[in-house]
């Protein structure tokens, strides 16, 4: 495991709930006996902070600020490769692009999960839930783009098999689509950008369509700009589309909780450039 990142994911953790509220509790509890009117003010708002972190109202307005933009329209998108198939191609010595549509699906990977053991194969490694919802839109959406895949992520605590290779495998053996590239080294959203960029471009591909989930979409596609493609969102995986009934949005729940977790951990994600 690279200590780089178990050394920064360790430090980010400090200020993403429960950590950070612990931390807050701690210091209350230290400076009780000295400073009993700072260690009770700590103390509250720790409690404070516990609370709002973890209500519905807070956890769907922080992951809301993180959206770019609604999903794909399916139809369109059939619309636009149907009519792009029934296009003579321009001549070889046309100037600008003959099409602006994307010519490959990328999918970004969500993580590794240990336990599936029943599949016998990479010893219990799998993609979790957030993972396979990512690789169940992007299938859907090679199947009505008509388009060829490439998949993307390492294996960043040192498992036998990277992200890349298990979405590979789902793709291929559970859904029934072919994948053509296989991005299996990189460790941050940067390196998926990076990685798959220099394998793309090798081979004429400079615009995609990118998948990954809403709250991940703004971070993934400045960076794959920056990698130099051209970019359509395909957001998916919108968990709070719905607003919450009124009389329960400040009632805490732990799914908000770990709402605003992943939430707050993209925005620093963000602000540094990962």
């Amino acid at each position: 495991m690279p200590f780089d990142w178990l050394a920064r994911n360790l430090l980010v953790s400090l200020f993403l709930p429960p950590a950070n509220v612990l931390v807050l509790a701690g210091l209350g509890f230290i400076c009780w006996r000295r400073f009993p009117r700072v260690g009770k003010t700590l103390s509250i708002v720790a409690a404070l902070a516990l609370w709002l972190q973890a209500t519905p109202w807070f956890s769907n307005r922080l992951a809301h600020s993180l959206d770019i933009g609604p999903a794909l329209d399916i139809k369109t998108v059939e619309a636009q490769q149907q009519a792009q198939a029934s296009t003579p191609p321009a001549p070889s010595n046309s100037s600008g692009n003959a099409s602006a549509l994307p010519q490959a699906v990328v999918i970004l990977g969500g993580g590794i999960s240990l336990g599936a053991t029943e599949y016998g194969r990479h010893g219990g490694a799998d993609l979790p839930q957030g993972a396979l919802a990512r690789v169940r839109y992007g299938a859907f959406l090679a199947r009505h783009a008509q388009l060829p895949v490439l998949v993307s992520g390492g294996a960043p605590s040192g498992y036998p098999v990277s992200e890349g290779q298990l979405m590979a495998n789902v793709l291929q053996g559970e859904f029934g689509v072919p994948v053509r590239w296989i991005e299996g080294q990189s460790l941050n959203t940067a390196q998926n950008a990076i990685f798959s960029a220099r394998m793309l471009t090798n081979v004429g591909v400079t615009r995609v369509y990118l998948v990954t989930n809403a709250w991940h979409m703004r971070r993934a596609r400045d960076q794959f700009v920056r990698a130099g493609l051209t970019v359509v969102p395909a957001p998916c995986c919108d968990a709070n589309a719905l607003e919450p009934d009124a009389a329960f949005g400040w009632w805490p729940t732990l799914d908000s909780l770990r709402t605003t977790r992943v939430s707050l951990r993209e925005w620093m994600a963000l602000s540094l450039g990962h």
